[in-house]
């Protein structure tokens, strides 16, 4: 049976891994009043590089969005950004193997 890793839920920019792996799916939750950028870097430490996802949250409504990345590698590893500021927020999860 196939399985995979979470990063559990985010709600700030974070080093997701440090190492190679598969990037499965990435789930994601507007938090805020305003609309939101979340974004998945082929990167172990910052958000540049490859980016591999970007998602904007623009309703209020409480569905989570989720991204099916159907195994993306990424070589370097990988970085969730969410943007910053007033009433900006969200809550996502990664999943990786």
């Amino acid at each position: 049976m196939a399985s995979c890793r979470s990063s559990g839920v985010l709600t700030a920019s974070a080093v997701v891994s440090a190492e190679r792996c598969k990037l499965v799916s990435i789930h994601a939750q507007l938090t805020g009043a305003n609309p939101t950028l979340v974004r998945v870097f082929d990167n172990s430490s910052a958000a540049s590089g490859k980016e591999l996802a970007r998602i904007n949250l623009v309703t209020s409504k409480t569905d989570t969005i989720e991204f099916d990345m159907h195994g993306v590698i990424a070589s370097n590893g990988l970085y969730l950004d969410i943007a910053t500021g007033t009433g900006i927020g969200a809550a996502v999860s990664v999943e990786f193997a």
